[in-house]
């Protein structure tokens, strides 16, 4: 009979180390053996949540795969060329799940709407670099149509503001000139038409009203001598010429019957209120 050896199994006995019967497996540790094992790393917070091993495999799991949909900066010494990659790419997968909204694959393929009012015609051209500058600078089509609204806008309430200070430049030379201001117009517009070419109204009118309105009374004293000849044949329409005031002056000191030699007649205070605007009509296109 052989001589037993140390570690040798009894007949009908099971294998060394094997208390379950199992040969070479070996046996699970529980959790919290297995944190005790790791030392300072098994005290870390981030493990309280986990219970068992079937927990921290669960957790493993999808912490890959929150990796692996992470956001992934570029670092701040990386290349400008990387930097941009990192950006184009960030905005690309943000736009593909519908995150954000991305601008046009390129200019033209913005769809810009622009008012639709009688008589306004849209600037092609300005809506055109509109488009580049908004490609250029990422816009999604939302962004670049709204930027495009408050454009118009402006442009609108700018010029209704304009509108109004022009009418307001307008009654206040009406005011300082009084009679004078058809004949002083027609000479600012004689001056600017002959200094400034046949546009110049359209030029003048452009620029802001407190500036137009200075422009305005220089051309006016420019072009007062344009006028004389013009006024002296009465060929001016809407300016009453200084023959025609003095004519009719004439007229009435020639005529001892009028009423304004007749202190009794019904009329005579019409007739002296004429008299008298006559002869200050007469002062202002002798000037």
């Amino acid at each position: 009979m052989a001589e037993e050896t140390a570690g040798s199994p009894e007949v009908g006995g099971s294998p060394s180390g094997s208390p379950d019967g199992s040969a070479g497996v070996a046996s699970t540790p529980d959790w919290g053996s297995f944190k005790e094992s790791l030392g300072d790393m098994g005290k870390d917070t981030a493990l309280e949540p986990i219970k068992d091993f079937n927990g921290l495999t669960k957790s493993y799991i999808e912490s890959q795969k929150m990796l692996g949909n992470s956001i992934r900066l570029p670092k701040k010494d990386a290349k400008p060329e990387d930097r941009t990659k990192a950006v184009s790419d960030l905005l690309g997968r943000l736009t593909k799940e519908g995150i954000i909204e991305g601008a046009p694959e390129s200019a033209d393929k913005y769809e810009i709407a622009v008012p639709t009012v009688e008589g306004w015609s849209a600037n092609e051209p300005l809506i055109g670099g509109f488009k580049q500058i908004a490609h250029g600078l990422g816009l999604p089509q939302s962004k670049a149509q709204a930027l495009f609204d408050w454009y118009i806008s402006f442009q609108e309430e700018t010029e209704t503001r304009q509108q109004v200070e022009f009418e307001t430049m307008k009654a206040d030379l009406k005011r300082e000139l009084g009679g004078l201001y058809p004949r002083r117009m027609e000479a600012a517009r004689r001056a600017a038409a002959k200094y400034m070419g046949a546009d110049a109204d359209k030029m003048i009118s452009n620029l802001p009203p407190q500036v137009g309105k200075k422009i305005v009374m220089a051309f006016a004293e420019i072009g007062d001598n344009l006028l004389e000849d013009d006024i002296a044949t009465g060929g001016i329409p809407g300016v009453t010429s200084y023959s025609d005031v003095e004519k009719k002056m004439n007229d009435i000191v020639g005529d001892k019957k009028h009423p304004v030699w007749d202190l009794s007649h019904p009329n005579h205070q019409k007739a002296v209120d004429e008299w008298t605007k006559l002869n200050k009509m007469l002062s202002q296109l002798k000037k």
